[in-house]
């Protein structure tokens, strides 16, 4: 899949980035077809992408505090709960493509990496989260919401909740028992769970809020200032590519990184999710490209009715591959 999709991503993006300002095409960044294209998108896609992230990280936190009651602490809850949270990585892994607009909030530390450590800079921070967990268990301090809303991005998201939840602090074990008793033994261990998973939903909902609601505080969601070119007229720092320009970028930016990363080695190695979670990648790109039951334009749609056919071919045979 690194390999041969990247190649055909960016047949895919040259060809629609040509198209909204090539000289040599009819079409450019205002066309109907590419804004309608970009807008089902937008909102069959991406938004969906996001609100089901929110959903499985609710139902995390749902999960966690239902497996905290010390009756319910079992194996078989654990396993419940292991689940959910591979649920939870394999939905942000189909929103992960996405990155711009209410995933970056051009904060000097983007509200990604809260959630997702390793995208920004391809590091393994496994071992310093377990340094920070293991000083958070054996601390005496009260544990509230700024506990983890103070944290650096390294210790918190994903990461986190995979090594609270697929081993014990005290020997990295994966046996479920060890993990069960480590949770009897000191409650502090649930406290660090739900406040994790809290810490999750926040930044999840500020992305939800950012696509739908409220973006960076200028009164306008980022979907209206995307598909309107209203960007830069309400924020000095952002720039004003079209909504396909922002889409395909990111979605080539999201391949070229599987291609440079050891993501199949430093991701998911607890829990062994991250094949699953590439598949849910994968899938949500050739949905990008498809479109849904609900689009009326698609992308594949607006190739093929400008004889890029082949282009078309090459990608589906390439999902397949």
């Amino acid at each position: 899949m690194n390999r041969f999709l990247p190649v055909c991503i960016l047949i895919c993006i040259s060809f629609l980035l040509t198209a909204c300002g090539g000289s040599s095409s009819s079409l450019n960044s205002h066309n109907s077809e590419l804004n309608i294209a970009a807008t089902e998108v937008i909102d069959n896609t991406i938004i969906p992408a996001a609100t089901r992230f929110q959903q499985q990280v609710d139902q995390l936190i749902t999960d966690s505090q239902n497996f905290c009651i010390t009756a319910n602490t079992t194996e078989d809850n654990l396993t419940a709960l292991q689940n959910q949270w591979q649920q939870t990585n394999q939905a942000w892994f189909e929103l992960l493509p996405y990155r711009f607009g209410p995933m970056v909030n051009s904060e000097l530390f983007p509200t990604y990496t809260f959630i997702d450590s390793y995208r920004l800079c391809g590091t393994d921070y496994i071992a310093t989260v377990r340094t920070k967990i293991d000083s958070l268990l054996a601390d005496n301090s009260e544990i509230t919401a700024e506990t983890f809303s103070s944290l650096s991005f390294k210790y918190v998201g994903l990461l986190a909740l995979e090594v609270s939840l697929f081993e014990d602090a005290a020997s990295q074990s994966l046996v479920k028992a060890g993990i069960i008793n480590e949770y009897l033994a000191n409650t502090r261990k649930c406290q660090l769970l739900t406040g994790f998973s809290t810490e999750l939903l926040r930044r999840a909902d500020i992305i939800v809020q950012g696509w739908n609601t409220d973006y960076r505080d200028t009164g306008s969601n980022y979907r209206e200032l995307l598909v309107n070119n209203q960007l830069e007229s309400f924020l000095d720092d952002e720039t004003g590519e079209a909504a396909i320009e922002k889409i395909t970028v990111s979605v080539q930016e999201f391949y070229d990184y599987l291609g440079l990363r050891d993501l199949t080695i430093d991701v998911s190695q607890l829990s062994g999710d991250i094949w699953q979670a590439l598949n849910a990648s994968l899938n949500n790109t050739e949905e990008l490209l498809a479109g849904t039951e609900t689009t009326k334009i698609s992308f594949n749609h607006i190739m093929k009715n400008n004889r890029f056919e082949q282009t078309v071919a090459i990608l589906q045979e390439n999902f397949q591959t």
